[in-house]
């Protein structure tokens, strides 16, 4: 597995660089203060949350200040890996240099109905593993260097079936799909899974706190999430 840090020195070092952002609410910013699609539209009816409170706009600020470095969020809320394999060629930009991918919280739950029969926990995160490989090997060939990132973890309310799904993988389950795609792949991942648990850990500070609603960060989460990815950038 490449060291996410030594990736994107490399890159960075070429200068006047373009990074893409792609996953899901919590990359597009759902839970912090101020979040509206108002932006520029990204794909199918979602647009980029140019002002809310979240740890891209953070992320982006601090890349354009501190190295000059064009950040673009294309994240969309709701979205799986699924998503962006389909939109691929509209999310990816023929100048962007490195994508940053946060993506699998919405491939915890199954809806019903959603494959010809109900598959099982291993069945779910088999294709979810192949769906990784694969979302790769097209930054492979679209000459792209990419990152993944295992998503933060969510409260036990958020781990639960619901009307509508089963929770059939659950983000520790997540965070070793992706860990062991990195083993055979060799991209570079970060966990923030357990980047976050560690964090909750050593403050002992109360999760709630970090929550908007027990799944998307609240402001002071998307702060630690910034922090934490500074951190493990090397920057």
């Amino acid at each position: 597995m490449n060291k996410p840090c030594e990736v994107f020195k490399k890159v960075l070092s070429k200068g006047n660089i373009r990074i893409k952002l792609l996953g899901d609410s919590i990359t597009h910013g759902l839970g912090g203060v101020g979040f509206e699609q108002d932006g520029e539209p990204i794909v199918e009816g979602f647009a980029r949350n140019p002002n809310g409170y979240c740890w891209a706009k953070l992320f982006k600020d601090y890349m354009q200040e501190k190295y000059g470095a064009e950040v673009v969020n294309n994240a969309c809320t709701g979205t799986d890996i699924q998503f962006i394999i389909k939109h691929f060629d509209t999310l990816v930009d023929e100048d962007d240099d490195i994508i940053i991918c946060a993506i699998g919280t919405n491939n915890r739950n199954y809806y019903h109905g959603q494959w010809d029969h109900t598959p099982t926990r291993e069945e779910y995160g088999r294709d979810f593993y192949n769906h990784i490989l694969n979302l790769y090997d097209m930054t492979e060939k679209a000459g792209k260097e990419i990152i993944f990132i295992a998503n933060t973890p969510v409260l036990p309310r958020r781990e639960e079936d619901g009307p509508t799904w089963i929770m059939l993988l659950h983000m520790d389950d997540i965070n070793a799909i992706y860990k062991k795609a990195a083993e055979k792949a060799g991209f570079p991942l970060i966990s923030l899974y357990e980047l976050f648990n560690e964090y909750v850990d050593k403050t002992d500070v109360d999760p709630e706190i970090l929550y908007w609603d027990g799944g998307h960060p609240s402001d002071r989460g998307y702060d630690v999430i910034f922090e934490l990815l500074v951190k493990e950038l090397k920057l």
